[in-house]
């Protein structure tokens, strides 16, 4: 069973290096433009698909946001939280999910693409997703970390 990551978050190699393939499948798979995956706090942890021309760590930070305001509403109508949200423009929607950790699943999309396919794609890997980043809540840094070797003299060798 899957519980909220109690610790924090430490991004290894291999769990983005995982991530990034599971959201690549997600792009390739659903047609959409772009999935992006973001910590708790707003943080984008990762991308696929066609970013360059997004602004993600503005959509990122807001997404968050959205969701946090969306929480209230929720309390209002007597729900604890809503778990997925969809957004429709004219020419663009946006599909979010929560993961069990709290951390979102983006995914940016054409109308052409109905919403029920993105859905369905984002809820077949939701379990990996959410195993990916529960295992880097449980992760621990592999090594402390130090300062850099100076590249210069020391200070007591110069007087």
């Amino acid at each position: 069973m899957l519980h909220r990551g109690t610790g924090n978050l430490v991004l290894t190699e291999e769990g983005i290096r995982a991530i990034n393939n599971s959201l690549g499948n997600l792009v390739m798979d659903s047609g959409a433009k772009a999935a992006l995956l973001l910590d708790k706090s707003g943080q984008l942890i990762a991308a696929q698909g066609e970013t360059n021309a997004l602004d993600t760590m503005s959509l990122s930070a807001l997404i968050t946001g959205s969701f946090g305001s969306n929480k209230a509403i929720a309390n209002l109508v007597g729900e604890t939280e809503f778990r997925r949200m969809f957004q429709q423009g004219q020419s663009s929607s946006i599909y979010m999910a929560q993961l069990v950790t709290h951390d979102l699943i983006a995914v940016i999309f054409s109308n052409a693409i109905t919403v029920g396919k993105i859905k369905f794609r984002v809820d077949q890997m939701l379990d990996t997703l959410n195993q990916q980043m529960q295992a880097m809540y449980n992760s621990t840094p592999e090594a402390p970390f130090r300062a850099a070797p100076s590249a210069g003299p020391k200070l007591s060798d110069l007087f």
